[in-house]
């Protein structure tokens, strides 16, 4: 038993220095969105005249829906983020049947994921015959990471 065990690489799996699963990586995402979704259930108002946005948040839409592309490609969450976006819809969808409207902090979110959701999009339609990267993530769903894309694409052109 002892050779066997000393036979094994560090970071083989189950070894001492042995990377984390890819469930692993997805069930520490899962607080995140939990506490997102969390504070969105609480950005409704009963009035629709409040239910607005000034024109300096919409501009920092972009950069927040890119920061959760980033999240979501790089950090394999696709599952998750898809998840918890079908929920906000779902709430927004049951508060308006109760007249609330989301706030400005919440049309925040909401349009952020939603800018999220379509670069998600784009990105698996630019890269859908990629025939390297669609190796490296077989499978129904299929997101390549930025980074796989840069050190395949990018890095190897320098």
């Amino acid at each position: 038993m002892e050779a066997a065990a000393r036979r094994r690489h560090p970071g083989a799996a189950g070894g001492p220095g042995a990377q984390p699963g890819a469930s692993f990586l997805q069930a520490r995402y899962i607080p995140f969105f939990l506490i997102l979704f969390m504070y969105f259930s609480g950005c409704f108002t009963p009035t629709k005249a409040e239910s607005s946005m000034p024109g300096a948040a919409l501009l920092l839409v972009v950069p927040s829906g890119l920061y959760y592309w980033y999240l979501v490609t790089e950090g394999q969450i696709f599952i998750l983020f898809i998840f918890t976006s079908f929920a906000m819809l779902a709430l927004v969808l049951h508060q308006k049947r109760k007249r609330l409207f989301l706030d400005s902090n919440g049309l925040f979110l909401f349009y952020s994921f939603a800018l999220t959701l379509l670069l998600v999009a784009l990105w698996v339609a630019w890269l859908w015959n990629d025939p390297v990267l669609r190796k490296k993530y077989p499978g129904v769903i299929y997101v390549p990471e930025p980074w796989a894309f840069y050190t395949l694409h990018v890095s190897s052109q320098h």
